[in-house]
Formats: structure tokens, sequence, C-alpha cells
């Protein structure tokens, strides 16, 4: 069964985005390799492991469809999006039944956007064209890097050329909105790395480039490297010189910043992605998956073994479910929007979540300015400045 996405979705129904989930978000946690620096839910790819997940994962969507629409009314999201893992690390057909178990329970009618993310040492030509042909229209490349001394120390198991040749490969597959992501502020990776990262990657003209700084995660190898001494870890002054040339590069080459690490050509803004820094609803379905749904946030268990077990027992995968205050949902949602480089309207987003702005937050937003962090753009909106760029995750963290 193939899912078709059209090119004019037709009109919006009346939903609350608030409450009703428009985004469908699928976790597949498999891998060919366990990146050094991932803390995100996976394991090595077996041959038959991802079969037991798939059906889990249809039982997991029923039940959570059968809450949502008791009547029996189908579920017809604005957006899905299949992350992982490797959604490509699935056979072509286990990648077909994952499109039919969603094809049995999810109107696509109105999809807009229907994302997978690919790792380049995996897409080959066939899965891209199944893709394809069963309703993906976008593509998003995890290639990190073209150096091979930092694919190294990254742990992927692409080479330097994969990522480019993946690229050709989704453009011949029928492929017109690609997005690709690189990764600064890396261990031993110089400006010039960097440099040479971005004149490649805007080499093949992506749609759209994913630019994020590397956290270090508790417990990763990489990190675990990193607190033996193995090599040292980018000063603040590095980390914000590599944010800066990202900036100048991808805004150079005509990909406008429309979040604080995401950069666009007009009309290509992810828009799965955008649900979330909108503050709006979305549905999460596999291990880890992270949900907010009817005003309450639910997380998935993050071992698939666990996750399974539930599933398959009839018991809850869910681990942790929390229902946020309106102060403390209407922080969250000022922190995502403030991502954003259109900023906030504050009369607009003040009557949306009925959050008095200056009571609440009017002296950090007085410190932040005084300092040149935060700014008044046009139409009165307040965001965050070019000089605040590259230090926004430490401003975010005083309004939450």
């Amino acid at each position: 069964m193939s899912i078709s996405v059209p090119s004019s979705p037709p009109p919006l129904a009346a939903r609350d985005p608030r409450e009703y989930p428009e985004g469908l978000y699928i976790h597949l946690p498999f891998c060919a390799a366990l990146c050094t620096y991932c803390d995100f839910a996976r394991e090595l790819y077996g041959p038959e492991r991802p079969d037991r997940y798939l059906r889990a994962l249809e039982r997991e969507l029923a039940a959570k469809l059968r809450k949502l629409h008791p009547d029996g009314a189908p579920y017809a999201p604005r957006t899905i999006y299949l992350g992982g893992g490797t959604p490509t690390a699935l056979s072509p057909g286990q990648l077909g039944a994952l499109f039919d178990l969603i094809g049995r329970h999810v109107d696509a009618s109105r999809v807009e956007e229907f994302t997978a993310e690919c790792n380049p040492g995996s897409a080959d030509t066939g899965k891209l064209e199944l893709l394809r042909a069963r309703g993906v229209n976008r593509v998003s490349f995890g290639i990190q890097s073209f150096q091979p001394h930092l694919l190294q120390l990254l742990g992927r198991v692409h080479g330097a050329r994969d990522g480019a040749e993946a690229v050709r490969r989704a453009r011949a597959a029928g492929f017109d909105n690609l997005t690709v992501d690189l990764m600064h502020g890396l261990p031993t990776q110089s400006l010039e790395d960097l440099r040479r990262d971005l004149d490649a990657a805007l080499a093949l003209e992506p749609e759209h480039v994913s630019a994020y700084g590397l956290i270090y995660e508790d417990g990763t190898p990489l990190t675990v490297a990193m607190e033996r001494g193995q090599f040292p870890r980018p000063s603040p002054e590095e980390e914000a010189a590599h944010y800066r040339l990202v900036m100048e590069a991808c805004e150079g080459a005509g990909l406008r910043m429309y979040e604080i690490s995401n950069y666009a050509r007009p009309g290509r803004e992810a828009r799965h992605n955008s649900i979330y820094w909108h503050g709006e609803a979305y549905l999460a379905l596999g291990v880890s998956g992270a949900e907010y749904v009817g005003g309450e946030r639910r997380n998935n268990r993050r071992d698939v073994s666990g996750y399974l077990e539930a599933i398959e027992t009839g018991g809850d995968p869910i681990a942790e479910r929390e229902r946020l205050g309106p102060e403390a949902r209407a922080r969250e949602a000022l922190v995502l929007a403030l991502r954003l480089r259109e900023g906030i309207d504050p009369a607009a987003f003040a009557a949306r979540w009925n959050f008095d702005l200056e009571a609440h937050c009017g002296a950090a937003f007085a410190k932040f300015t005084e300092l040149g962090l935060l700014e008044i753009a046009a139409g009165g909106r307040l965001r965050i400045s070019a000089a605040g760029l590259p230090v926004a995750d430490a401003i975010l963290s005083e309004l939450v």
C-alpha cells in the first residue's frame, strides 16, 4: 500500500494545535554501528528484531488512536517523521512493512511533509526509491562531516565521499527537498575543517542544513574519552567561532537561518520540527518516543527490550507522564519560540498562553537586552540578537 502525499494539501481542519497532535514521530532505533557521541535510544541492527519491533509499533499506534479518536475517525496528521537510530538500516522488506502499518492506521491526505532520516552508508538507490515511492517527500542525511578523521572520531560508518554520493542518489530518486546535518565544535575540529565541511555540504545545494554543536552526553564513549584527557574540549571562544562560521557560510549561500541551528531556502523550513518550536502537540511512537498530547507530556521507555515486553504483554510503554501547569507550559513555549529567528510578538504570546511576560520575565529580558543579547526586531518582535545566538542556550536556560 502506497502513502500518497498531495503536492497541494487541503485546508487544515479547525483543531487547536496546542492540544491535537498534528505531527507524528516514529522512532526506529536500529543502527549499523553505534556512534561515539549519541545518547539516543538505539541498538545494533539484527535481521529479526526489527520485525518484532514493527509489530509492537502497530499495536502502540492502534491503541493510541483508539484514545485519540474513540469514534473511529481517521487520524490525519500534517507531518510524519521517521527518526532514529537509522530508519534506513531496515531491510527493504521491513521498510515496506513499516509503510504498510502506517497506511493501515493513518490518513495521509493532509500530510504536507513526510521526512525520513537517512545514513549515507545505508541509503542505497533501492531504499531511496522505495522511500520516494511510498510517500516520503523529504530526506534528512546525517552526514555530520566530510573529514575522515572526524568521521572516525564520531564513530560514523560512512566514508568521506559517501555523503555527497548519497545526496546524488536521492536527487536521482526524485527528491527535491533534502537536508544535510553537520556538526561543529568537535574535539580536534579546526576552523579550516569546518570550512571544508561547509563548502562540501553547500556545493550539494541542499534545501536545508542543520548544524549542531556537539553536546557531551554523560556516559557516551566520546564524553568518557574527553574526561580521560584523550583530547581537549574546545573552548567557548572556539565554539562561538565555529557557530559564527556556520552562520556566515549558510546565509552567504542563500540558506536563511530560521532557528538557532537550522537554515533553509524560502519555504523549505522543517514543518515537523516547527510543530515543536511553536508549542504545538505531537504524537510519538516507539522506544523513547516523546510526545505532547492533550496537555500531557509522555515519554516511552528507553530500552528496546522493555518497550517490546510492555507492548506484547498489554502493558503501558510510557515511562513518564507530566501535565505541566499553565506557567510551566508558557515558559516552555517561550523558550521554544525564542529559538526561532522570527522571535515572538509579546502581546500575541501573552494572549495565547495567558502569561504576563513582564511580571515573569521582565527582569531577564531587560538584562539580556542591555547586554545586547536580546533585541526588538521588525514589528516589535522580541528575539535573540546576532551577538546572542552563540550563547542562546545560556539565555534560554534563565527563562525556563
